[in-house]
């Protein structure tokens, strides 16, 4: 986890990932990300699938726990489609 300036990014499958770098289509933001570069929202790591409309902590869509996603992750992911 950084305190530095984080872009938020999709990956070609979809997902919202952030990092210290500007990838491509980047829009910044003030969350930070877990060690996996994945944002966190009330201290839970999220893997947020785009193109689903699905947010999963503790994992991905293989073995996380569905939940509904953060409307920070939506707004984010509005300005990179």
């Amino acid at each position: 986890m950084s305190t530095e300036a984080r872009f938020a990014f999709l990956s070609s499958d979809g997902i919202l990932h952030l990092h210290d770098e500007q990838h491509g289509k980047h829009v910044q933001t003030s969350l930070t990300d877990d060690e996996s570069g994945f944002p966190i929202v009330e201290g839970q790591g999220i893997v947020y699938y785009t193109h689903e409309d699905k947010a999963y902590v503790k994992g991905n869509k293989n073995d996380g726990q569905l939940i509904a996603t953060p409307l920070v992750l939506k707004q984010l992911a509005a300005e990179l489609l």
